[in-house]
C-alpha cells in the first residue's frame, strides 16, 4: 500500500501475551507490521530493548521524505500515563513501580506518550470507527476481562493516577462470582470469557450440546462453546446467554447513565457471541438505562479488531505532537 501522509508515527501494543509495532500515518494505514511474545518474566528492561528492536523495523519502512512525530505506546495496565510506570499490572508481573519510558525514548530518538490500552481503544473509535468525531464515547472490552475507556468532551479520562476505566469492577450482582481481585459480584467476574464459561461448568449436568462440544469434561467449556451450545437449543447454555447478557446490560447500562455518552463500543472476545443476540441486548441496556439515556445510544461492536489499540497508540502520538 503506498501511503502518501508525510507524517507518520511509531505504534506499539504491549499485552501479556504478545508486543506488536507498526508505522502508522494520519489515515489509519500501516506498514512495517512486527510483532514478538512479551515474556514479561525477562523483565522490562529486556522488553524494552526487544520493542526498540521491532521499532526500528517498522521505522525503516518510512519514505524516505517522511516524519516521524513520535511513539505512541498501548499497554495492559494499570499505569501511569505520565510516567508510563506500573502499578502491580496483573498480565505483567515483574513490572510493578517500573517504566520503559526513558530507555525507549532514549533508544530511538523520540518522545514516547504512553497509555491505557482500553483508553486508547476508545480514542481509535472516535477517529477511525464508526463514531468518527464522537466527543463522548465509551469503549468497554469484554474479553479475559473486562475494561474500559472513556472519552469526554473529546479529552481521555484518565483519572488522579491514571488508572480511570477499570469498569470491569463495578458491581453487576452482588453476591455472586468474584474477579481474580475479589471484588464481589463484578462486572469481569460475572460477564467476562471465563465467568461464561465457569457459570456452565457450575450448572453441567453432562448432557445436551454443550457436554458434547466440551468432549464430556466441563474443565473444557469456553464461552465460545457456551455461546454455540445455545444457539444448538442447549438449555443450561441458554440460560448462561441470557444471564449474560443481563449482566452485560447491568454494567453498560450504568456507564450510560453515568457519562452519558453518545456511542458505547464494545470489543473483545466475548463480542463476537453478543452480537448473536444484538437486538436482546440492546433493549436490556435500555431498560437498565434512565429514561431517554439508552434509547438515544449508539451501541455498536468494533469493526477495528486486534488493530484498535496500535490505532489508539498512533492517534495518542499524533495528538500530543501538535501540543508540544
Amino acid at each position: 500500500m503506498t501511503i502518501r501522509n508525510a507524517q507518520f508515527a511509531l505504534a506499539a501494543d504491549i499485552g501479556g501475551t504478545n508486543i506488536r509495532a507498526a508505522l502508522v500515518n494520519g489515515e489509519g494505514h500501516m506498514v512495517g507490521r512486527g510483532s514478538i511474545s512479551t515474556e514479561p518474566d525477562r523483565g522490562i528492561e529486556d522488553a524494552s530493548d526487544r520493542l526498540t528492536r521491532l521499532l526500528n523495523s517498522a521505522k525503516a519502512t518510512a519514505p524516505a521524505d517522511s516524519t516521524i512525530v513520535g511513539i505512541g505506546v498501548s499497554t495492559a495496565g494499570p499505569i501511569r500515563p505520565d510516567t508510563g510506570t506500573y502499578n502491580h499490572p496483573p498480565n505483567l508481573p515483574g513490572w510493578h513501580d517500573k517504566t520503559m519510558k526513558p530507555r525507549l525514548s532514549a533508544a530511538m530518538g523520540l518522545p514516547v506518550w504512553i497509555g491505557h490500552d482500553a483508553t486508547l481503544a476508545a480514542l481509535a473509535e472516535t477517529r477511525f470507527g464508526d463514531h468518527l468525531g464522537a466527543e463522548n464515547l465509551i469503549y468497554v472490552t469484554i474479553s479475559t476481562g473486562v475494561g474500559g475507556g472513556i472519552i469526554a468532551n473529546s479529552e481521555m479520562v484518565t483519572g488522579a493516577s491514571g488508572s480511570a476505566g477499570e469498569v470491569g469492577h463495578i458491581s453487576v450482582r452482588t453476591g455472586a462470582y468474584k474477579c481474580n481481585v475479589g471484588c464481589d459480584g463484578c462486572f469481569e467476574g460475572n460477564a467476562s470469557g471465563p465467568a461464561i464459561a465457569r457459570t456452565a461448568q457450575d450448572r453441567w449436568n453432562g448432557k445436551g450440546p454443550l457436554a458434547k462440544m466440551a468432549g464430556g469434561d466441563p474443565g473444557n467449556i469456553t464461552s465460545r462453546m457456551v455461546f454455540d451450545a445455545a444457539d444448538d437449543g442447549d438449555k443450561i447454555a441458554q440460560e448462561v446467554v441470557e444471564l449474560t447478557i443481563e449482566n452485560v446490560s447491568i454494567g453498560l447500562g450504568g456507564l450510560i447513565n453515568v457519562f452519558n455518552p453518545e456511542a458505547l463500543v464494545i470489543g473483545g472476545g466475548v463480542v463476537q457471541g453478543l452480537q448473536r443476540h444484538w437486538d436482546k441486548l440492546r433493549k436490556t441496556v435500555i431498560q437498565r438505562s434512565l429514561p431517554g439515556y439508552g434509547e438515544s445510544i449508539n451501541l455498536t461492536a468494533t469493526r477495528l479488531g486486534d488493530d484498535v489499540s496500535l490505532l489508539g497508540a498512533a492517534q495518542l502520538a499524533f495528538r500530543q505532537a501538535r501540543r508540544l
